[in-house]
């Protein structure tokens, strides 16, 4: 039987102080349980051994956009602090596959994690603290006393403030002595973590996410071009002087190439005769709380843009961290909430009162917006012309797993990308099923495509001429199906594709 508590909930924002206990009113700390799974450290971590230290727990899950939210602010910490501090995140997984410990390892390397993360799948440590929200981040002072626990994003400050605090009580001398890391070896692969693609006519285009790069291939397997420095950073320029951060979805029309640059908080612009990149929407910054539109695109903090369709001059934005679907009108550069409320929660109606739960793929045909809503494990319909907001498939925040059959009984988990084969069928990326799942809509009826090969957290789609590409992210490749002919193939990048690593 699944593993529930009585309330689990992902947390934007919380209060705006911390309120650590009275030294005389705090209590111990808990031991890390023996025999739990460790990331990014040579040995397994001990309370004994951390004191002296200030102690920060990140409580997190991996597919949260929230949970990936805060990862800045705790380098940001560990910067500052040094040894004086020690950040460990908790793994407490939502979903069955995020239990996996090489699945887990594949996200620490993606997301750059510096610090050493434990994979606490039985929630031993979440119980002992009384977690009730991802995420949530408990303090424990130099003394090894718990002092108090503080929940969501934007808490830097919080954070920060609470830390100083304990360092200038504690009496004794700091423990400085550094803790055994030892940061996972980089991916000496073609494609890292490939996250999304498009295809048309001219080009193969690939989001090579952990690379921080965009890969162009023409379709004999040529090397076009490799967009951006490598470097996690916004900056517009030409070809690799340019930078990008784990992009995800791509749209590709005759002259331009638009980018959901993620990690910046962007929409970006490549021109594909001169390969010069611009930024159209997003300042670099994490909007905290809801999305509020600027007197210009430019000048408005985002979150998490994670896939773009393009409906003649209008631009949809699944923005993955407000749980909603924007539109930038790409004539008069107007940036708006287009679906959504910014709940996070699976609620139909018209487009303005519903809600989604971290919207991360898109498929547009004819009056009909489908959304791939991960977090819901559910794809949702929005009719352009009545803005009828309609869920396909999907039962809830936790209701997940793999069932084929009719709409209203079929399960996915943590699906991520949705494409439209035909006029009757769609195609999922059912990320963490590892597999793609075919939608009848008129049958109503959800079947599993048999590839004869195994996926590894597949997470973009893209159909062209009868061929479904497939980037199969942890595997760090593109796969091929022919629709027809039901044949698989792999896209070969060429050798010459191979990003540079080197530190720049």
């Amino acid at each position: 039987m699944r593993f529930k508590l009585i309330i689990w909930i992902f947390i934007m924002a919380s209060s705006l102080t911390f309120g650590l206990a009275k030294a005389s009113a705090r209590t111990n700390s808990v031991e890390f349980p023996a025999g739990l799974p460790w990331v990014n450290v040579t040995e397994p971590l001990t309370m004994q051994q951390l004191k002296g230290k200030v102690v920060l727990l990140d409580f997190w899950t991996y597919g949260c956009v929230n949970c990936i939210h805060v990862i800045p602010d705790l380098h940001k910490l560990e910067q500052k602090y040094g040894n004086k501090l020690a950040v460990i995140s908790v793994h407490s997984p939502k979903f069955d596959n995020e239990k996996q410990l090489s699945t887990l390892t594949s996200i620490v390397r993606r997301y750059g994690m510096q610090h050493a993360v434990v994979n606490d799948v039985d929630f031993q440590l979440w119980r002992s603290y009384a977690v009730r929200a991802w995420p949530t981040f408990v303090l424990i002072g130099p003394d090894g006393k718990y002092v108090g626990q503080t929940s969501g994003e934007g808490r830097y400050d919080v954070l920060d403030q609470a830390i100083e605090q304990l360092l200038a009580e504690f009496q004794g001398e700091p423990n400085l002595q550094p803790l055994p890391i030892k940061l996972l070896d980089p991916l000496n692969t073609i494609l890292a973590a490939p996250g999304s693609l498009t295809v048309d006519q001219r080009y193969i285009a690939i989001s090579d996410t952990l690379h921080n790069q965009i890969v162009l291939l023409d379709h004999q397997g040529k090397l076009v071009k490799r967009l951006g420095s490598g470097v996690a950073e916004l900056k517009d320029g030409h070809s690799d002087s340019s930078a990008f951060s784990s992009p995800q979805g791509l749209v590709l029309t005759d002259k331009v190439l638009y980018v959901a640059d993620t990690g910046n908080h962007a929409i970006r612009r490549i021109d594909l005769a001169t390969f010069q990149v611009t930024t159209i929407a997003g300042n670099g910054q994490l909007a905290q709380g809801r999305l509020v539109p600027g007197s210009a695109p430019t000048e408005v903090s985002l979150r998490s843009p994670w896939d773009l369709v393009l409906d003649k001059t209008t631009l949809y934005i699944a923005m993955a961290g407000s749980h909603q679907i924007w539109t930038l009108d790409l004539q008069s550069s107007q940036l708006k909430a287009f679906a959504g409320t910014g709940q996070e929660a699976l609620l139909d109606g018209k487009r303005n009162d519903a809600a989604f739960n971290q919207p991360s793929g898109l498929a547009l045909a004819g009056n009909k917006l489908w959304v791939a809503d991960a977090e819901a494990s559910a794809v949702r319909q929005i009719d352009l012309g009545s803005g009828k907001v309609e869920t396909l498939v999907g039962q809830g925040l936790f209701e997940f797993g793999l069932k084929d059959g009719g709409f209203k009984r079929a399960l996915l988990q943590h699906n991520k990308d949705v494409v439209s084969l035909d006029k009757n069928t769609l195609a999922v990326a059912d990320t963490y099923n590892h597999k793609i799942r075919l939608l009848d809509l008129d049958e109503e009826q959800v079947m599993t495509l048999s590839l004869g090969t195994e996926l590894n957290e597949p997470g973009g789609l893209a159909v062209f001429n009868d061929e479904l590409y497939i980037a199969d992210t942890n595997n760090n490749r593109i796969l091929r199906w022919d629709l027809k002919k039901q044949k698989l193939s792999e896209v070969q990048v060429p050798a010459s594709a191979k990003a540079d690593t080197k530190p720049k």
